[in-house]
């Protein structure tokens, strides 16, 4: 008899850095509810406590959700397009989406003031070793393909970032908000 479930099992074989398991779940596509299921919990628990420490409960609860599953989305397809474009690796959007979102688990230490570092990092650890298993090549290709979806990810996010700012200050300069 088995005392613990699938989930429970995969979450834990994902927190072990287990690579057979992150294999499992990039392969098996029924995963990819649990995996969404999981970025979401993890999201929604990080924005209340957010949002508790901030004052703003359901303004941070929304942009922590909304902003966890826009990254996690756009993070599996830069991860999925650069494996497979740069490195030939045999991987799809799907199983990136299907390993990322199990490991986002590891974002829940983030709710611990300080810890939110180490959380990320073991994020990074747990993406390598799941990009690695997905695409099924080395971990040197599988490092690069992280440093370099990093690198996509954070121009994107800049220049997002600028524009948005650039229409901030032309609306407060065209509502005289800037005079005040």
């Amino acid at each position: 008899m088995q005392a613990q479930g699938p989930l429970v099992s995969r979450l834990t074989g994902i927190v072990t850095f287990k690579a057979p398991v992150y294999k499992e779940v990039a392969e098996d596509k029924s995963a990819t509810q649990t995996a969404a299921l999981i970025v979401v919990v993890v999201a929604v628990v990080v924005g209340v406590i957010s949002g508790i420490f901030s004052g703003s409960f359901i303004g941070s609860l929304l942009v922590t959700v909304v902003g966890q599953l826009i990254a996690w989305a756009l993070g599996s397809w830069v991860l999925a397009f650069v494996a497979k474009t740069l490195f030939q690796g045999d991987t799809d959007t799907g199983e990136m989406l299907r390993v990322t979102g199990h490991t986002a688990i590891f974002l829940i230490i983030g709710v611990i003031p300080f810890l939110g570092i180490i959380g990320r990092i073991l994020q990074i650890v747990a993406n390598v070793i799941g990009v690695r298993e997905a695409a099924g090549f080395d971990t040197t290709k599988a490092i690069l393909t992280a440093i370099i979806t990093g690198v996509i990810i954070f121009i994107v996010t800049l220049i997002i970032g600028l524009i948005l700012a650039a229409i901030g200050i032309s609306a407060a300069a065209v509502t005289g908000s800037l005079n005040r």
